[in-house]
């Protein structure tokens, strides 16, 4: 069994997840480095995200792995001046402005429920209507959504009938007026900070992600090739680390180094 840590979403629902590795860190920089959105989103959903999971969760979660793998605070550029953001700030907002959105309709004997989409990127509108159905229940039979194939989901979508779309259309709407401008990182004018939001059903989500798990490919393997040949010579032990216990260890080692120059230095003086 691998270390894994327990995580507390907004909706209330708790999820495990294992420790993110420096391997696995390497394919996310190179999915953000080609600015490929659907590759990113198909990878994290692999890694950590449970089919059911709504997109409000899968972000929190998604900086949450970024904050407790990575690094704690996220870098701002603002008027040529680093500024650092605490994404544990980021995650307190977020958990304050999660809504409740379920609901429910009936048509013709037939009951959908809709809730916020249990999707992390869409490609097309078609998508996001599909993520918003939680279940239909036509008499005796219940159909949980996300446990369905594509072609079963669409097929099912074909026979409902034509008004149930303007009910979806309506409830994405109402996701649109309660998260369409989600702010998670305050104004703050003192630094030049303006205020940076989100909307929820948006693939701003994901754009927001990458941007924030992105880092310098190249001086990425210049980190790899001083674990390899320097710290850890003959290892590969690197991309079982987490980045930040990768970081953790080359602190150590640029300390250790330092010490022994320092010393070295004295003796030479005396």
């Amino acid at each position: 069994m691998e270390f894994n840590v327990e995580i507390v979403l907004p909706s209330g629902r708790k999820c495990r997840i294992e420790e993110l590795t420096n391997r696995e860190y390497l394919s996310i920089i190179k999915f953000a480095q080609n600015k490929d959105l659907v590759g990113i989103s198909r990878f994290f959903d692999e890694l950590f995200i449970e089919p059911d999971m709504n997109i409000f969760d899968r972000f929190y979660l998604l900086i949450y792995v970024r904050m407790l793998f990575i690094e704690g605070s996220m870098s701002l550029n603002i008027e040529d001046k680093q500024v650092e953001v605490q994404l544990a700030a980021v995650l307190d907002k977020l958990e304050a402005n999660y809504v409740d959105l379920e609901t429910r309709f009936k048509e013709g004997g037939i009951e959908v429920t809709l809730d916020l989409p249990c999707i992390t990127y869409y490609e097309n509108i078609d998508d996001l209507f599909i993520a918003t159905i939680k279940q239909v229940s036509i008499g005796d039979d219940i159909l949980v959504f996300n446990t369905l194939s594509k072609d079963e989901q669409i097929q099912i979508m074909d026979n409902l009938p034509a008004s149930m779309f303007k009910h979806i259309k309506k409830f994405i709407q109402t996701i649109q007026d309660n998260l369409l401008d989600l702010a998670i990182i305050d104004e703050n004018k003192s630094i030049g900070l303006e205020k940076i939001s989100i909307n929820i059903i948006g693939n701003g989500v994901m754009q927001f992600i990458t941007n924030i798990f992105s880092t310098d490919l190249n001086s990425f393997y210049t980190l790899i090739y001083m674990f390899q040949n320097t710290i850890l010579p003959g290892s590969n032990l690197f991309f079982e680390l987490s980045p930040i216990e990768s970081r953790i260890i080359l602190n150590a080692h640029s300390k250790r180094v330092k010490d022994e120059n320092d010393k070295l230095q004295k003796q030479n003086n005396g």
